[in-house]
């Protein structure tokens, strides 16, 4: 005959399935957090959307790169 599961062992099972959501949630709050850190170290903001008419043509004059979050482009039709 087996012996059914005593009170302590549904407490050690308990224990673990808090431990784990606990070390899930700590896990993320990282995650966001090292997410955010790069995000404020950007050096360059993202450049800002296409103008409607072209810019003018200036000798010697380049854009830099941005390194935010590249710009929406809306769905084709």
């Amino acid at each position: 005959m087996q012996r059914p599961l005593t009170r302590r062992a549904y407490l050690v099972v308990f224990a673990i399935v808090v431990a784990i959501l606990a070390g899930t949630g700590f896990y993320l709050r990282y995650r966001a957090a090292k997410a955010a850190e790069a995000a404020a170290n950007c050096d360059t903001p993202a450049p800002p959307p296409k103008p409607v008419a072209p810019p003018p043509k200036l000798p010697g004059f380049e854009l830099e790169a941005g390194c935010g979050t590249p710009p929406v482009t809306p769905p084709k039709r």
